[in-house]
């Protein structure tokens, strides 16, 4: 481009070529903003979502959460709360990483909202409920414990409930944090948020004491070693709503990297279920996993009671969440005992390899874990035996902490996919499918494996707490009374020791050690060469 004139050159204010980059960033940054606010004015129309308008058409206002087009700016919010004239729209619940906020809305609100080009939804913030109605022999999460040493150590489960006990004798010390998202009743004055996770059911203790119980009171839990974060998303009614479960779903995610949690717990679903993905009509839930996910956290939930082959509660019928359904912990013969669940159905001839016909099931359903009967903690120091998808899924979550033990660097995508690999299947007559039942045992196995596989350091990796004879090693071989593997960081080889016994020394292990050290001197040379 050619110099301007002299007599422009020299008016106040212009800075000659300096100018020509700040011009081009304005004007690049200009383009970009107009085409980023055509983009918005493009999408604009926001999805309505079903039951909305017609609640807000049949009483003065409607419980709704709205959903933000991504990517989304702390501004997007600001700028739909100026369009709107007071008493429109009621804000109940504001999100720091999820891209919603909940609220109530008049019609007048409604059409304002689904005008705006930020807004993707408007959905119905949907009421819900805790799924409620010798596990760890069924899943053998005993054996994986004995055999591989692990408990669940290291790992924070956030079970978000009817809060928890935590003077009880099987939880107490468990507990990390604590937190409440309850409209209108979070102890102890009734606000919205609290800090107190108190459990004024039941629920919730008896989920905690399941993945984490001490075993003073109540069956040991599955990963007694594993920690809680013990968030109340319930009334002392035990009714919640969607927006809670989001509130506390976007803690979790504020808090993941600082408490050390991997793993989410939800045994609660809607009241209303959904046939196949429900991510389009639940977006708040559906956002909120998937930013989880992408952390590294998985959440499990219960996929519900109401004894469906084709639908799931919400957020178990969401792509992002592993929704579990129940078995049962052993041979029961009928149950129930008499009559019928509250599904309208009975098994005949339950046992472990029996999915409970109460259990929501369908394309959406992810693993089957025991749910029927079984007991746990309940609060005041008490014990109960509980049944249903809010028992199954807990010990999914507590299954997880177990692998995340073995080996921390798995991300939420091989967790799931390594419970559902090594799982057992269990037929579904009624719905013509067929669902992974957990094998805590042959995961921690699998889990074991690929760990020694991807070891770098060299260092002696026991993959059991003992062995009688090499045939009694499922991987490396038996030294010193230790199934052992050791991996050459540059070679990928596997130095084994060989025929050694429960009553051998530690020999055959030094041995090991020994052809190790003299294999990675030549492959990388003397210390003093380096």
């Amino acid at each position: 481009m050619r110099d301007p004139p002299a007599a422009t050159r020299t008016r106040p204010g212009y800075s000659g070529r300096r100018m020509r980059p700040l011009a081009r960033v304005i004007t690049a940054l200009l383009v970009q903003a107009a085409g980023f606010s055509s983009a918005r004015a493009e999408a604009a129309g926001a999805r309505l979502l079903p039951g909305v308008r017609q609640a807000v058409e049949s009483r003065p206002a409607a419980d709704i959460i709205v959903v933000f087009r991504e990517p989304w700016a702390s501004g997007d919010e600001a700028q739909l709360l100026w369009s709107l004239s007071s008493g429109e729209f009621e804000v109940r619940r504001r999100y720091s990483r999820v891209p919603a906020l909940a609220g109530r809305v008049m019609l007048s609100g409604l059409e304002r909202l689904l005008s705006r080009p930020e807004v993707a939804a408007v959905q119905l913030d949907h009421p819900g409920r805790p799924m409620t109605s010798e596990s760890a022999v069924a899943m053998r999460a005993d054996s994986a414990r004995a055999a591989f040493g692990v408990s669940g150590r290291g790992t924070v489960v956030a079970v978000l409930d009817t809060g928890v006990d935590l003077a009880h004798p099987d939880i107490a010390g468990s507990v990390v944090a604590q937190k409440c998202f309850a409209l209108g009743a979070c102890p102890p004055a009734g606000a919205d948020t609290g800090e107190l996770a108190t459990d004024e059911d039941s629920h919730g203790t008896h989920v905690a004491g399941t993945i984490t119980g001490s075993g003073k009171a109540a069956p040991r839990g599955i990963a007694p070693d594993a920690r809680i974060a013990a968030v109340r998303v319930f009334d002392s009614n035990s009714v919640g709503r969607v927006s809670d479960w989001v509130a506390a779903l976007d803690w979790v995610l504020a808090q993941r990297a600082a408490l050390g949690i991997r793993v989410v717990n939800m045994s609660l679903g809607t009241d209303s279920t959904f046939p196949g993905n429900c991510d389009e009509v639940q977006p708040a839930l559906a956002a909120a996993a998937r930013k989880l996910r992408a952390e590294g956290v998985l959440i499990f939930a219960a996929s519900g009671n109401d004894g469906s082959t084709s639908e799931l509660s919400a957020p178990a019928c969401n792509s992002e969440v592993v929704a579990v359904g129940a078995t049962y912990d052993s041979s029961l013969g009928r149950e129930p005992d008499t009559g019928t669940y509250q599904a309208g159905c009975f098994d005949a001839a339950a046992d472990a390899g029996t999915l409970a016909c109460l259990t929501n099931r369908g394309p959406m359903l992810d693993l089957l874990a025991p749910g029927s009967r079984i007991r746990a903690a309940v609060p005041g120091g008490g014990v109960a035996e509980k049944r249903g998808t809010s028992q199954a899924a807990p010990h999914a979550s507590a299954a997880s902490a177990l692998l995340l033990e073995a080996d921390p660097r798995l991300s939420a995508d091989e967790l799931e996919s390594t419970l559902k690999a090594t799982g057992v299947p269990v037929a579904d007559p009624a719905g013509g499918r067929s669902y992974p039942s957990i094998d805590a045992y042959v995961a921690l196995a699998s889990v074991r494996e690929g760990y020694c596989g991807r070891r770098e350091d060299g260092a002696q990796c026991l993959l059991s707490s003992g062995c009688v004879a090499d045939g009694g090693c499922a991987m490396g071989q038996c030294a010193g009374g230790v199934c052992a593997t050791l991996v050459p960081a540059a070679t990928g080889a596997y130095p084994r020791a060989s025929g050694c016994s429960s009553s051998s020394s530690a020999a055959p292990l030094l041995l090991v050690l020994a052809l190790f050290l003299l294999r990675r001197r030549r492959v990388f040379g003397s210390p003093s060469s380096t």
